[in-house]
C-alpha cells in the first residue's frame, strides 16, 4: 500500500508539474518501502539523495514556469522551496553521520509537506499558468 496516494485533488492543471509531483510521490513511496523493510543506511541515504536531486530539479522547473506566467507571488514561493531543500539537506546530513536512520517522523514530514504544499501553495499559481497558456 502506498504511503501517499496520488489523487486528482493534487492536480495543479499543468501537465508538466503534475507529472513531476507524481514522480515526487513515487520517490517518497519508494523511500517509505525501503524503510519498512529495514534497508541498509546506505540505501536510505541514496534514496534521500535522489529525492533531494529531483526536488531541486522540480523546484527549478516550477519556478521557471511561474516566472514565464508572471506569477506575482514567485519570490514567496521560492522561499518555501528553499526552506524545503534545506530541511531535506539537513536530514540527509543526519543520515550520513551514521546511526541516524531516517525515521517515520521524516516520512510524515515529507507526506505532510508535499500534500500541504501542492494543495495549499501550488494550486495558487494555477490561474496564472492558465492565463499564460501553460497547461
Amino acid at each position: 500500500m502506498d504511503f501517499i496516494k496520488w489523487s486528482n485533488s493534487f492536480s495543479v492543471d499543468v501537465e508538466e508539474i503534475d507529472s513531476q509531483h507524481k514522480h515526487l510521490v513515487s520517490l517518497i513511496n519508494g523511500l517509505h518501502e525501503v524503510m519498512k523493510r529495514g534497508a541498509e543506511q546506505s540505501e536510505v541515504e541514496a534514496l534521500l539523495q535522489d529525492l533531494l536531486a529531483y526536488t531541486e530539479f522540480h523546484f527549478d522547473a516550477e519556478e521557471r514556469l511561474m516566472a514565464k506566467a508572471n506569477y506575482p507571488d514567485l519570490e514567496e514561493h521560492r522561499a518555501k522551496h528553499a526552506a524545503m531543500k534545506q530541511e531535506v539537506k539537513r536530514l540527509l546530513s543526519l543520515a550520513k553521520q551514521g546511526g541516524h536512520f531516517v525515521s517515520i517522523n521524516l516520512m510524515q514530514f515529507l507526506k505532510n509537506w508535499l500534500s500541504r504544499h501542492i494543495v495549499g501553495t501550488d494550486k495558487q499559481y494555477s490561474p496564472a499558468m492558465r492565463q499564460a497558456g501553460i497547461v
